[in-house]
């Protein structure tokens, strides 16, 4: 076992005298914690899924501006060539030339010239640059503006030419967007310059308040352009992002991703992308982000830019990764009670035949012709029946279905009392330690499988430790809070009792560690080991209502902790009898039920051979009967506890109004109903464990006959 660190976790919960809660309600609380965090996150991506809808409405509403507002707009690039102009251009200037009113005044427009025409030959000849607005919108760079008379369609209208240049991330001026008005109505104008604006600000507005971070990428990968929220989300200022390569903030084993996303095929329409990557944040720290790419194209089909929208999916990642972990501890758990199940069913038809076994050797030993040369037979199928009824007591631990049978102990005493045995067991090359706190509190355990999980677990620190080495065992008092976690297993707060096993041996590594209390999972050679020795102290430790946890690195040795809820109270002591082999008589009338035929009928014969009058029933109603017909007392009523038609617990009850005098007395090999093992076990009622001796069976009814503590 590892040692225990003695620090921290401290925080104080109230006595636990409640009924110990399934095993799976600590991992079904965080399954719905993990739930809610889920739907959480659905919530804010319908959020901003809404966001990118609100973004392409704005859109589809400024391309609604460019190509169907009372204007003409076109984009003149660093030599002056036309290199876009919207639907409107051409469908009210398209036709030839158009002359001006004052040919002296104003130099004639020549409308629908093809894509790559200089701005002489569309709004004028050569000698008018001085006050062309394309040349002076590239020489000044500021927005030039500029008022026309033309004659259009046989009528004069007043063409009003604005030149607004557009700069590059270096600040040079590189195309130059003219926007040419038909000033004759300047309602028109006016409306027009209205939904400009509004639409504008509507895009700014988003652009600036959306928790979405928005980035204008250029086509060598430089940011252009960001939002505050993209900014929020890598801890840096704007001055610090813009004109910044993207691959300066992309993790380098997403780098490739993003430039696939970010990527321009010639020969594709603009399309959006959607991809999770991580980022580097100004701190150094990765972050995950939700990135959707849409690639834009200038009116020539060229690729222009990519406009990315990043979503912090941090928290949600991190979410997932608890959700896999958890449904990992379900998977881990299913399997660990499915092969519980089959190993507590094995365990307890076995249990009923040791019961026959153990008992016949018994019977067959004290008879005249067990003297002979077949005792030492007879002995041998005893012990090797007690050995395989040791296997199932570990089958029943491992699967969590054995009935314990606890009380008040000191674990002090036991450890004290262990330790010549443990010496023993571990061998001269070991040497035996302990740290026992004096004032160490008590707990409510078995002592028997309290005996088992240090016997386990001085077996395995003994493997671990070929060439020598130190086991040591230590107690103390530790007190665990809500925020105490150990590989991820939330704790109940309060009072616990610290068992600690260390020793110095080879140490496990983490795959190791991650199966350690697997049933049948060994790490020793084949033939020298069960895989069950680890699995059967995690279920006697779970099932008295504790926890834990192994800490080891290879060749660092190992400490296994074991913690077990603190109880107030003197320990109690064990009620012992006379020597097991040596069955006590008595006398009365005793009421067994039992439905298996076997087990029945050694029982009858044993308590028949010490003085006992006995009622056999092999079910509920059969039992009922024999009760309302006996004329004389039952002093007991000796039932399994698990039966087909009625358990053990309920026929008590249901004869009790008939025989209210009657005593009880259950045995079981196990109960797979945790109801019904709780009733047994909380109604304080004697319970008597399969497989059994004559001598223990005579012994335990004594007890109860004579009002002892069971």
């Amino acid at each position: 076992m590892r040692r225990a660190a003695r620090g921290g976790l401290r925080a104080v919960r109230p006595r636990d005298e409640e009924k110990e809660a399934p095993a799976g309600d600590d991992l079904s609380e965080r399954l719905a914690r993990a739930e809610s965090q889920a739907r959480e996150w659905e919530r804010r991506f319908r959020q901003h899924d809404a966001h990118l809808a609100v973004l392409e409405r704005e859109r589809q509403k400024l391309s609604a501006i460019v190509n169907h507002a009372d204007a003409a707009f076109l984009v003149f690039d660093a030599s002056f060539r036309l290199v876009w102009a919207n639907s409107l251009f051409s469908q009210r200037y398209g036709g030839g030339e158009v002359e001006p009113k004052d040919r002296e005044a104003v130099a004639p427009l020549r409308i629908a010239p093809a894509i790559g025409s200089e701005c002489s030959v569309v709004l004028g000849g050569a000698e008018h640059s001085a006050t062309c607005p394309v040349h002076r919108a590239f020489a000044s760079g500021n927005v030039a503006h500029s008022e026309m008379k033309f004659l259009v369609g046989g009528r004069e209208r007043d063409i009003y030419a604005t030149a607004m240049p557009i700069r590059s991330t270096s600040g040079a001026v590189e195309e130059a967007l003219v926007m040419l008005q038909d000033v004759s109505d300047l309602e028109v104008l006016r409306r027009s310059q209205a939904d400009l604006r509004a639409s504008e600000e509507r895009f700014r507005s988003i652009f600036e308040n959306t928790s979405a971070g928005m980035a204008a990428v250029g086509l060598d990968g430089t940011l252009l352009q960001v939002n505050p929220a993209f900014c929020r989300f890598l801890g840096m200022e704007e001055s610090e992002l813009s004109g910044r390569d993207l691959a300066d903030i992309t993790h380098p084993d997403d780098r490739l991703s993003a430039r696939r996303l970010f990527a321009s095929d010639p020969g594709a329409a603009p399309t959006a992308s959607l991809t999770e990557m991580r980022y580097i944040r100004k701190d150094g720290s990765t972050a995950w982000g939700l990135t959707s790419a849409t690639r834009l194209r200038d009116a020539a089909g060229r690729p222009s830019c990519a406009v990315a929208l990043v979503q912090d999916v941090e928290e949600r990642k991190q979410t997932e990764e608890a959700l896999r972990r958890s449904e990992e501890q379900l998977r881990q758990s299913q399997k660990i009670e499915a092969i519980g199940r089959l190993a507590g069913g094995v365990a307890h038809d076995f249990n009923n035949l040791l019961t026959v076994i153990t008992g016949r050797c018994a019977l067959l030993l004290r008879r005249p012709e067990g003297a002979g040369p077949v005792r030492s037979e007879i002995e041998v199928i005893r012990d090797t029946a007690e050995r395989a009824a040791t296997l199932t007591r570990q089958l029943l631990a491992f699967s969590r279905k054995q009935m314990l049978v606890p009380r008040v102990v000191d674990v002090n005493t036991i450890v004290a009392e262990m330790e010549p045995m443990l010496r023993r067991l571990i061998g001269e090359d070991l040497r035996l330690a302990s740290s026992l706190r004096p004032d160490l509190g008590r707990v409510r355990v078995d002592p028997g499988q309290l005996e088992q999980i240090i016997m386990n677990l001085a077996i395995n620190a003994r493997d671990a430790m070929p060439h020598g080495g130190r086991l040591t065992i230590d107690t103390d008092n530790e007190i665990l809070t809500a925020d105490s976690h150990f590989n991820d297993v939330q704790v109940v707060p309060g009072r616990y009792v610290l068992l600690a096993v260390t020793d110095t041996g080879i140490g496990m590594d983490a795959a190791t560690r991650a199966r350690i209390f697997e049933p049948f999972f060994t790490t020793k050679a084949p033939g020298t080991g069960t895989g069950l020795g680890l699995s059967t102290v995690y279920g006697i430790v779970k099932q008295s209502g504790g926890y834990i946890f192994v800490e080891s690195e290879p060749n660092q040795g190992a400490i296994f902790k074991i913690y077990l809820p603190r109880v107030d109270g003197s320990a109690e002591q064990d009620q012992t009898s006379a020597p097991d082999d040596i069955a006590p008589r008595g006398t009365g009338t005793i009421l067994l039920v039992e439905d298996e035929e076997v087990v029945r009928n050694l029982t009858r014969e044993i308590l028949e051979h010490v003085g006992y009058t006995v009622l056999s029933a092999s079910g509920a109603a059969e039992a009922r009967a024999l009760c309302q017909s006996h004329d004389g007392p039952i002093q007991l009523l000796l039932a399994d506890v698990v039966m087909p038609e009625m358990g053990g617990r309920e026929l008590a009850m249901a004869l009790a109004p008939l025989r209210p005098e009657m005593r009880v007395l259950y045995m079981s090999g196990y109960t797979d109903n945790a109801a019904i093992l709780h009733g047994v076990a909380e109604s304080g009622s004697a319970f008597l464990q399969k497989p059994f001796t004559p001598a223990g069976l005579a012994h335990k009814v004594r007890e109860v006959l004579d009002g002892r503590p069971a």
